[in-house]
């Protein structure tokens, strides 16, 4: 089975050390990658590093953090994962919210030496927000305060707390150490106490079920190629066949597909996740999305989203580009309905007149005709980005008309 899991927590919380030794352990690294990030640490005189295993050679060696999503592949004996850490930084929020709209599971990195902080709370609440059900946490860094039982317990407690607010309960807590590998992969010879599973275990553990989704194939440009009208797209749900009759919005544009291409070969089918060009008779635009007839897309020029505000001020009113797949479009702020701290998830106030940066909120748009799906429902379509002069916010969309 393919499961996608996100890892997330705070700065130097150890999340790119863990899935360095996930990839470790596993034998999923070459000793030739093992031996030029030894070399590589030496250079820099650092410290030898699992995190190396996955952050960028350089610069990121440099400044020993993550600065972007990363996204690398494992295989237990049971599943494969694809594993996407993403930035503790709250700088580079916006970057988690694309690596991890994708995740099946969640495993939130807390270290046993400093306990919640600022974006233990903030990664925990989106991940509630964008939907992520199955969520795990480890308490890492056990090394460092030696193993001890009655740290991991008041951390959990802490921990737990926390994620009941976001109405996560019965959560798996497990001790480790990523550096050492204690509870990762093999259990931990340094912690009798704990009777429960390691993080592979944990993992292994879950079954994840795949949605089936009708077609939205978004497109990316247009080309004419031997006198063909060829559409350039991702397939990011349903599958799409040669001979389907499909239309575009919010062109409202009718075509019969008459070929699938993917590296000069000709398919006679798509699937989720594939990037293909199609030939039509039609023209369409770049930013339109596809489906069939009898689940048609749907364009709108009004809808409710929840965001996170990365930058600035937001105020009912004010205009901002809508940054959805790879359409733009003006927006206009209506109404602000609740603010919420983005660290708790609580409702701090209802009909406000404003949100500062890094609070969040469930606002009403207006825009320019747009294809918007419900996150819940397609999360593929269902995230965007607030731009103004540059990225200011990042949000989910949870209703459109007639949903």
């Amino acid at each position: 089975m393919n499961i996608n899991v996100v890892i997330v927590g705070h700065v130097d919380h150890g999340k790119s050390t863990l899935i360095g030794r996930l990839l470790y352990d596993s034998e999923s690294i070459t000793e030739g990658r093992v031996a030029e990030i030894q070399k590589l640490a030496e250079e820099y005189k650092r410290r030898f590093e699992f995190a190396y295993f996955i952050d960028s050679f350089d610069d990121e060696l440099k400044e020993e953090r993550t600065i972007d999503t990363t996204g690398v592949m494992f295989k237990s004996q049971k599943n494969l994962y694809m594993v996407t850490d993403v930035p503790g930084h709250k700088e580079f929020i916006k970057n988690m919210l694309t690596g991890a709209s994708h995740a099946d599971v969640a495993v939130l990195v807390v270290a046993a030496d400093e306990g919640i902080k600022e974006q233990t709370g903030r990664h925990a609440f989106l991940i509630h927000m964008l939907g992520i059900e199955k969520l795990f946490v480890v308490i890492n860094k056990m090394d460092a305060v030696d193993y001890s039982e009655t740290i991991f317990q008041d951390t959990r407690k802490k921990v737990a707390d926390l994620l009941a607010s976001f109405g996560y309960d019965d959560v798996t807590f497990i001790p480790g150490s990523a550096m050492e590998g204690d509870n990762i992969y093999s259990p931990s010879p340094n912690m009798n106490w704990y009777k429960g599973p390691t993080l592979i275990d944990t993992l292994d553990s879950i079954s994840v079920e795949q949605a089936e989704n009708p077609l939205r194939f978004v497109v990316q440009d247009t080309y004419s190629v031997d006198s063909e009208n060829i559409v350039v797209g991702r397939v990011e749900s349903g599958t799409l066949q040669k001979g389907d009759e499909v239309i575009f919005q919010p062109s409202n544009v009718q075509a019969m597909v008459r070929k699938i291409m993917v590296y000069q070969q000709e398919l006679l089918i798509a699937n989720n996740g594939d990037s293909i060009g199609i030939a039509i008779d039609t023209e369409v635009k770049r930013g339109d999305v596809c489906g069939h007839a009898e689940s048609s897309p749907t364009a709108v020029t009004d809808f409710v989203g929840e965001v996170v505000l990365l930058d600035h001020t937001l105020k009912a009113g004010d205009e901002v580009e809508l940054r959805y797949a790879t359409r733009w479009v003006k927006c206009h702020i209506k109404h602000i309905r609740e603010k919420i701290n983005s660290e708790t998830g609580e409702v701090i106030e209802k009909n406000p007149a404003m949100i500062d940066e890094n609070e969040a909120a469930v606002i009403d748009f207006s825009c320019d005709p747009v294809v918007v799906e419900r996150f819940s429902e397609i999360p593929e379509l269902g995230r965007f980005v607030l731009v103004r002069d540059h990225n200011i916010g990042a949000g989910i969309v949870l209703q459109k008309p007639g949903s």
